[in-house]
């Protein structure tokens, strides 16, 4: 009995493959995981210098998250929210978080001091200082960032 072998000749990657496989890439920068202390860590300073930009608009920005992974869920970390709150990028735990049970304009987070805690792997909750409670939902992929004075 013989034994046939069929040889089929290496194909090229496509132009579509190859844009497939950068933008993978571009997606995992920096999203490496670490061990957490009591704060929510930073990115290392020449990811935040080299943040994947994913699109310009006119008024928007979207990006690709770049911080560190690690939390456990039940703990609280130290956060500090970013200046423009719910409008700017929430991204902890390698992925940027929505808000979720608040109006999209408002301002009750903006820049405050307070605890980010997993409730499961795709909800968090962030607590104020004085006790006020953001819901947060993960958000897949780039997210499209409006202008922030």
């Amino acid at each position: 009995m013989t034994r046939t072998t069929s040889w089929r000749r290496p194909t090229r990657p496509t132009g579509a493959a190859v844009l497939l496989c950068l933008v993978l890439a571009a997606c995992d920068t920096g999203r490496t995981t670490v061990v957490w202390a009591e704060h929510v860590p930073s990115p290392a300073p020449e990811l935040v210098e080299n943040q994947p930009v994913v699109a310009r608009g006119p008024n928007t920005i979207t990006l690709m998250p770049i911080s560190p992974r690690g939390a456990v869920v039940g703990v609280a970390y130290g956060y500090d929210m970013p200046h423009c709150g719910i409008k700017s990028p929430i991204d902890v735990d390698g992925t940027f978080w929505d808000a979720i049970g608040i109006a999209p304009d408002s301002v009750d987070f903006d820049g405050v001091s307070g605890t980010f805690r997993l409730i499961s792997p795709m909800e968090a909750v962030f607590t104020r200082s004085d006790g006020r409670t953001l819901d947060l939902v993960r958000h897949t992929g780039p997210k499209a960032f409006p202008s922030c004075d």
